[in-house]
């Protein structure tokens, strides 16, 4: 019998992947705005042609008709969809420095830590100065003056303020805060800016999540204040608040590859939603209830630590998944994370290029389909003590069977994982760190007990229980004291960490896009060694690090 790790199907991804082909040309060379409506009508009939073929599909000639019209069609509906989904490009050579006055609705507010003189975020111009109209619509980096501002930003508020009006450069440098605004659609940035007064208030919800937040961090510190850098790591780690990390530790959770624990996203979402799931089952609720009050508290934390797209993007397939299960069809993961991707991306097209959403998605898709066979090959293959019956096994032999099966599973889901993460991380941040599989193997668990520790705590000081919240507190600092000192000390260790860089810039999303289509067709091959086994990606990696990264 096949393996369900073998038999994933996601039918989506016919219409995925030729989607995001689609964005990616339009993001080289954008479809002249008079023909956008052309190339829509053409890709409408394309995709209309193929679903006739499709639902003809017994006819030898509608298996090939089918997809010969649907991979072009969805080529060009993500070649209109793009330009149709952002304003107008501005002529920046023309916007020199200036003073402006502007109405910006908040989107996003960067966490600072306390104290800070600016509040960062991003926004939307809604209205400017009337010299200006082409600037309404557009997206804008605003850097705002705290003591000088009448309020503080707040997201899905309306804001008036005053400052300098710059453009952002072009084509920033790769791995900048620039590229990361760029990534964002963002085009233009106001700094120096105070707020002249609020336009209108923010919504009841994010005002009630800026007080939860509050609430949590209070929560949080909780018995634990006299140890800092624990504190950090956990307000960092459970409210995505990195602005309170030390430098030092900033550089050596980077080093190590392990800075994404940071990241409120598919692991911190996935910790949480299982926890939930967990919860509702002890007390009994029904599957389908369950659910939908588990994805309700869930996006309830999501929104609090900021509504950050990683975080929302990790809803969304947990959502699919759970949903798929709730209504008992025959999904995977694979179709869940395609799924998800495609609901991102209809959102808002400009996930695409962000750094977030190629790590992310390329190091779950590895794990899916990678990942979990080659673990389930590893794990076969041990069998100790195969010679006894299992019924006469002592303690310590089922130990070394569960604790065997245990890391090489941590090993191939690690490996894999390492693979994917391997072209963004040297592409985006410059860094090749060999020595990050082993370190996420030991930060991956340690991070996640503490997690729990820490939701669990939010729960019992919610519920006004604080005995309880303040033993969670204590266990999870305790947790991260450990993980903090093997980090930093791990991160000097000649070998972990080395500078590289890919030759020319435009290698970095080819192979990003390379390797995932290899553990695509592996897992269409299911990994058989006629076509190689798990070893095409590896080899691939291998030559590219050798012939075409620069070390040093």
């Amino acid at each position: 019998m096949l393996s369900p790790s073998l038999s994933l199907r996601a039918p989506l991804l016919w219409l995925l992947l030729p989607f995001m082909a689609g964005l990616a040309a339009s993001r080289q060379r954008e479809a002249p705005p008079d023909r956008l409506g052309s190339f829509a009508a053409v890709a409408l009939v394309l995709c209309a042609s193929a679903g006739g073929a499709a639902w003809r599909s017994n006819r030898r000639w509608a298996r090939l008709a089918w997809p010969a019209a649907l991979l072009p069609g969805m080529f060009l509906a993500g070649y209109v969809y793009l330009p149709a989904r952002q304003p107008p490009r501005l002529d920046r050579d023309n916007l020199p420095p200036r003073e402006v006055t502007m109405t910006i609705e908040a989107e996003l507010v960067f966490p600072h830590a306390k104290g800070a003189p600016s509040a960062c975020g991003t926004g939307r111009i809604v209205s400017t100065e009337a010299h200006l109209p082409e600037l309404a619509g557009q997206r804008v980096y605003f850097s705002v003056i705290r003591r000088m501002s009448t309020t503080q930003p707040v997201r899905s508020g309306g804001y008036v303020i005053h400052g300098v009006l710059e453009s952002l450069p072009r084509e920033p440098e790769e791995a900048t805060f620039q590229d990361y605004l760029a990534n964002l659609g963002v085009r233009l940035k106001v700094m120096r800016a105070r707020i002249v007064r609020e336009e209108h208030p923010p919504r009841w919800f994010q005002l009630l999540c800026g007080s939860a937040a509050n609430r949590c961090e209070a929560i949080l510190r909780h018995g634990i204040e006299r140890h800092p850098d624990a504190t950090s790591v956990y307000l960092a780690m459970l409210l995505g608040s990195k602005a309170v990390l030390t430098p030092e530790q900033q550089n050596a959770f980077l080093r190590s590859g392990t800075f994404h624990i940071f990241s409120v996203g598919g692991l911190h979402v996935g910790v949480i939603a299982l926890a939930v799931q967990s919860l509702l089952l002890l007390v009994r609720l029904p599957r389908a209830a369950g659910i939908v009050a588990g994805l309700g508290v869930l996006w309830i934390y999501v929104q609090v630590t900021g509504g950050s797209a990683p975080a929302i993007r990790s809803f969304i397939m947990i959502a699919f998944y759970l949903g798929g299960r709730a209504l008992r069809l025959p999904g995977n993961a694979l179709a869940a994370l395609a799924a998800a991707a495609l609901v991102t991306l209809l959102w808002d097209p400009q996930q695409l290029f962000s750094t977030g959403f190629q790590m992310s998605y390329a190091v779950v898709m590895a794990l899916i389909v990678m990942g979990l066979p080659l673990a389930e090959k590893w794990q076969a293959a041990w069998r100790p003590f195969s010679s006894l019956p299992k019924a006469d096994w002592r303690w310590w032999q089922h130990w070394t069977a569960s604790g065997g099966r245990f890391l090489l599973g941590s090993l191939a889901t690690g490996w894999a994982a390492l693979l994917a993460s391997i072209p963004p991380a040297i592409g985006y941040f410059h860094l090749f760190s060999p020595g990050a599989m082993l370190a996420n193997i030991f930060v991956l668990p340690v991070s996640s007990l503490a997690i729990i520790a820490g939701f669990a705590s939010l729960l019992a000081g919610m519920a006004g229980v604080q005995s309880a919240s303040l033993l969670f507190n204590h266990a999870a600092a305790l947790l991260i004291k450990g993980m903090d000192a093997a980090v930093r000390h791990g991160s000097g260790v000649p070998g972990v960490c080395f500078p590289a860089r890919f030759a020319v810039p435009w290698l970095t999303p080819t192979m990003i896009a390379l390797m995932a289509a290899l553990m695509l067709l592996g897992l269409a091959a299911r990994w058989s060694l006629r076509y190689g086994g798990f070893w095409p990606p590896a080899v691939t990696l291998a030559a590219v690090l050798f012939f075409v990264v620069k070390f040093g």
